[in-house]
Protein backbone atom coordinates (compact mmCIF):
# COMPACT_ATOMS: atom_id res chain seq x y z
CA UNK A 1 0.00 0.00 0.00
CA UNK A 2 2.95 2.21 1.10
CA UNK A 3 4.83 1.49 -2.78
CA UNK A 4 0.97 2.54 -4.46
CA UNK A 5 0.54 5.69 -2.44
CA UNK A 6 3.68 7.04 -3.40
CA UNK A 7 3.33 5.94 -6.80
CA UNK A 8 0.19 8.21 -6.80
CA UNK A 9 1.87 10.89 -5.40
CA UNK A 10 4.57 10.65 -8.00
CA UNK A 11 1.71 11.02 -10.61
CA UNK A 12 -0.29 13.85 -9.01
CA UNK A 13 2.92 15.65 -8.61
CA UNK A 14 4.19 15.58 -11.99
CA UNK A 15 1.05 16.43 -13.64
CA UNK A 16 0.46 19.23 -11.37
CA UNK A 17 4.25 20.43 -12.72
CA UNK A 18 2.95 19.78 -16.07
CA UNK A 19 -0.09 22.13 -15.71
CA UNK A 20 1.93 24.56 -14.19
CA UNK A 21 4.63 24.75 -16.69
CA UNK A 22 1.43 25.27 -19.57
CA UNK A 23 0.29 27.69 -17.61
CA UNK A 24 3.32 29.58 -17.15
CA UNK A 25 4.10 29.11 -21.25
CA UNK A 26 0.70 30.71 -21.86
CA UNK A 27 1.04 33.30 -19.59
CA UNK A 28 4.30 34.45 -21.08
CA UNK A 29 2.37 34.91 -24.65
CA UNK A 30 3.60 32.39 -26.67
CA UNK A 31 2.14 33.35 -30.41
CA UNK A 32 -0.26 31.27 -31.56
CA UNK A 33 -0.90 31.47 -35.48
CA UNK A 34 -3.74 33.70 -35.45
CA UNK A 35 -1.32 36.41 -33.64
CA UNK A 36 0.97 39.28 -35.36
CA UNK A 37 4.10 37.82 -35.80
CA UNK A 38 7.36 39.40 -33.58
CA UNK A 39 8.52 42.33 -35.51
CA UNK A 40 11.98 40.86 -36.11
CA UNK A 41 10.55 37.86 -37.70
CA UNK A 42 8.83 40.07 -39.89
CA UNK A 43 12.05 41.80 -41.17
CA UNK A 44 13.86 38.82 -41.23
CA UNK A 45 11.06 37.65 -43.81
CA UNK A 46 10.72 41.15 -45.80
CA UNK A 47 14.53 40.50 -46.34
CA UNK A 48 14.66 37.20 -47.14
CA UNK A 49 11.76 38.10 -50.11
CA UNK A 50 13.22 41.24 -51.36
CA UNK A 51 17.05 39.12 -51.80
CA UNK A 52 15.47 36.27 -53.56
CA UNK A 53 13.09 38.37 -55.77
CA UNK A 54 16.28 40.35 -56.01
CA UNK A 55 18.45 37.27 -57.82
CA UNK A 56 15.87 36.11 -60.32
CA UNK A 57 13.25 39.20 -61.30
CA UNK A 58 15.70 42.14 -61.81
CA UNK A 59 13.67 43.32 -64.59
CA UNK A 60 10.63 43.83 -62.11
CA UNK A 61 12.39 45.55 -59.04
CA UNK A 62 10.30 48.59 -58.44
CA UNK A 63 11.77 49.56 -54.96
CA UNK A 64 14.70 50.93 -53.73
CA UNK A 65 16.82 48.90 -51.42
CA UNK A 66 17.75 51.59 -49.16
CA UNK A 67 14.52 52.89 -48.28
CA UNK A 68 12.88 49.66 -48.00
CA UNK A 69 15.70 49.02 -45.51
CA UNK A 70 14.98 51.94 -43.72
CA UNK A 71 11.10 51.68 -44.08
CA UNK A 72 11.16 48.09 -42.29
CA UNK A 73 13.85 49.28 -39.63
CA UNK A 74 10.95 51.63 -38.53
CA UNK A 75 8.08 50.22 -36.19
CA UNK A 76 6.28 48.16 -38.28
CA UNK A 77 1.88 48.05 -38.89
CA UNK A 78 -0.01 45.55 -37.54
CA UNK A 79 -1.23 43.68 -40.27
CA UNK A 80 -3.49 40.54 -40.99
CA UNK A 81 -3.63 36.80 -41.39
CA UNK A 82 -4.37 35.86 -45.29
CA UNK A 83 -4.24 32.51 -46.70
CA UNK A 84 -1.21 33.57 -48.81
CA UNK A 85 0.66 34.52 -45.60
CA UNK A 86 0.77 37.56 -43.03
CA UNK A 87 -0.39 40.71 -44.94
CA UNK A 88 1.31 43.84 -44.17
CA UNK A 89 0.08 47.21 -45.63
CA UNK A 90 2.07 50.15 -44.66
CA UNK A 91 -0.68 53.19 -44.79
CA UNK A 92 2.27 56.31 -45.70
CA UNK A 93 4.80 55.04 -47.69
CA UNK A 94 6.93 56.97 -50.25
CA UNK A 95 8.65 56.75 -53.50
CA UNK A 96 11.22 53.68 -53.10
CA UNK A 97 9.36 52.43 -50.34
CA UNK A 98 6.93 48.73 -50.40
CA UNK A 99 3.37 50.01 -50.03
CA UNK A 100 2.30 46.17 -48.46
CA UNK A 101 3.95 42.97 -48.12
CA UNK A 102 2.71 39.51 -47.92
CA UNK A 103 5.22 37.32 -45.34
CA UNK A 104 4.86 32.83 -46.37
CA UNK A 105 3.76 30.93 -43.25
CA UNK A 106 6.47 29.14 -43.64
CA UNK A 107 8.94 31.35 -43.65
CA UNK A 108 7.56 32.96 -40.41
CA UNK A 109 7.04 29.45 -38.91
CA UNK A 110 3.21 29.81 -37.66
CA UNK A 111 0.49 29.08 -39.21
CA UNK A 112 -3.41 30.36 -38.71
CA UNK A 113 -6.45 28.74 -38.09
CA UNK A 114 -8.79 31.81 -39.02
CA UNK A 115 -7.67 33.89 -42.40
CA UNK A 116 -8.61 36.15 -44.60
CA UNK A 117 -9.36 34.76 -47.92
CA UNK A 118 -7.04 35.82 -51.27
CA UNK A 119 -9.34 36.18 -54.21
CA UNK A 120 -12.51 35.59 -53.02
CA UNK A 121 -14.07 37.32 -56.72
CA UNK A 122 -15.05 33.16 -56.72
CA UNK A 123 -16.74 30.60 -54.92
CA UNK A 124 -18.11 27.54 -55.40
CA UNK A 125 -16.40 24.35 -56.21
CA UNK A 126 -14.95 21.99 -53.46
CA UNK A 127 -11.97 21.88 -50.97
CA UNK A 128 -8.59 20.66 -53.06
CA UNK A 129 -6.79 18.06 -51.27
CA UNK A 130 -3.02 19.54 -49.96
CA UNK A 131 -1.46 16.49 -52.16
CA UNK A 132 -2.74 18.40 -54.54
CA UNK A 133 -2.09 21.79 -53.90
CA UNK A 134 1.36 20.92 -53.49
CA UNK A 135 1.52 19.46 -57.18
CA UNK A 136 -0.48 22.69 -58.55
CA UNK A 137 1.64 25.32 -56.65
CA UNK A 138 5.01 23.16 -58.09
CA UNK A 139 3.92 23.48 -61.56
CA UNK A 140 2.93 27.21 -61.20
CA UNK A 141 6.02 28.08 -59.77
CA UNK A 142 7.95 26.14 -62.94
CA UNK A 143 5.83 27.60 -65.61
CA UNK A 144 5.25 31.04 -64.29
CA UNK A 145 7.54 32.17 -61.22
CA UNK A 146 10.63 31.16 -62.68
CA UNK A 147 11.48 28.38 -60.05
CA UNK A 148 11.17 30.83 -57.23
CA UNK A 149 9.06 29.51 -54.51
CA UNK A 150 9.19 33.14 -52.77
CA UNK A 151 7.69 35.05 -55.97
CA UNK A 152 3.98 34.32 -54.90
CA UNK A 153 1.67 31.79 -53.00
CA UNK A 154 -0.40 29.20 -55.20
CA UNK A 155 -3.63 29.82 -53.07
CA UNK A 156 -7.73 29.41 -53.05
CA UNK A 157 -7.51 26.18 -54.92
CA UNK A 158 -10.54 24.77 -55.93
CA UNK A 159 -12.38 21.77 -57.57
CA UNK A 160 -15.06 21.88 -60.03
CA UNK A 161 -18.42 20.19 -59.07
CA UNK A 162 -19.32 20.09 -62.23
CA UNK A 163 -16.29 18.44 -63.72
CA UNK A 164 -14.05 17.17 -61.01
CA UNK A 165 -10.81 17.23 -63.36
CA UNK A 166 -10.86 20.89 -63.39
CA UNK A 167 -9.92 23.13 -60.93
CA UNK A 168 -8.79 27.08 -59.73
CA UNK A 169 -6.43 28.41 -58.39
CA UNK A 170 -5.33 31.78 -57.17
CA UNK A 171 -1.53 33.15 -57.36
CA UNK A 172 -0.68 36.09 -54.72
CA UNK A 173 2.99 38.07 -55.23
CA UNK A 174 4.39 38.19 -51.97
CA UNK A 175 6.18 41.43 -53.08
CA UNK A 176 4.04 44.25 -54.93
CA UNK A 177 5.14 43.57 -58.27
CA UNK A 178 1.91 42.14 -60.30
CA UNK A 179 -1.36 41.94 -59.43
CA UNK A 180 -2.91 38.69 -58.39
CA UNK A 181 -4.09 36.09 -61.15
CA UNK A 182 -5.42 33.39 -61.47
CA UNK A 183 -6.02 29.89 -63.55
CA UNK A 184 -7.51 26.95 -64.31
CA UNK A 185 -5.65 23.17 -64.22
CA UNK A 186 -7.12 20.52 -65.81
CA UNK A 187 -5.79 16.64 -64.94
CA UNK A 188 -5.37 13.92 -67.61
CA UNK A 189 -3.90 10.67 -67.21
CA UNK A 190 -3.12 11.66 -63.84
CA UNK A 191 -1.10 14.28 -64.82
CA UNK A 192 -2.20 17.81 -63.87
CA UNK A 193 -1.67 20.44 -66.36
CA UNK A 194 -2.24 24.23 -65.71
CA UNK A 195 -4.25 25.06 -68.92
CA UNK A 196 -4.05 28.85 -68.55
CA UNK A 197 -3.24 31.60 -66.03
CA UNK A 198 -4.03 35.36 -65.67
CA UNK A 199 -6.21 37.91 -64.34
CA UNK A 200 -8.83 38.18 -67.30
CA UNK A 201 -11.24 35.84 -69.48
CA UNK A 202 -9.01 33.02 -68.33
CA UNK A 203 -9.48 29.97 -69.81
CA UNK A 204 -11.65 31.13 -72.64
CA UNK A 205 -12.06 28.24 -75.40
CA UNK A 206 -10.58 25.95 -72.88
CA UNK A 207 -12.37 25.48 -69.92
CA UNK A 208 -15.76 24.10 -70.08
CA UNK A 209 -18.20 26.70 -69.86
CA UNK A 210 -19.89 24.78 -66.80
CA UNK A 211 -16.54 25.23 -65.15
CA UNK A 212 -16.46 28.83 -65.97
CA UNK A 213 -19.70 29.36 -65.13
CA UNK A 214 -19.68 27.41 -61.24
CA UNK A 215 -16.95 29.87 -60.61
CA UNK A 216 -18.70 32.92 -61.74
CA UNK A 217 -16.97 33.63 -64.84
CA UNK A 218 -18.46 34.29 -68.69
CA UNK A 219 -15.62 34.44 -71.40
CA UNK A 220 -16.80 37.17 -74.20
CA UNK A 221 -19.18 35.84 -76.84
CA UNK A 222 -17.43 35.87 -80.73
Amino acid sequence: MKLNGQHKFKKLTGALTLLALLTLLTSCGLPSGNQKPDDSKVRDGIKLLVTSFERGHTKLINWNDAKVKAQINRPIPSGFATEAGWNIKWPNYSQGELPYVVIPWAVIGQYPTKYALDGSFYDGGKIVPAAVGLQIAKIQQANFQNGDEFFAATVRQRFSSKDPTWLIYTSVPYLPVTDNAYGFAHITNGVWKIMDFGTATVGCGLVPQAVQSEFGFTCPSN
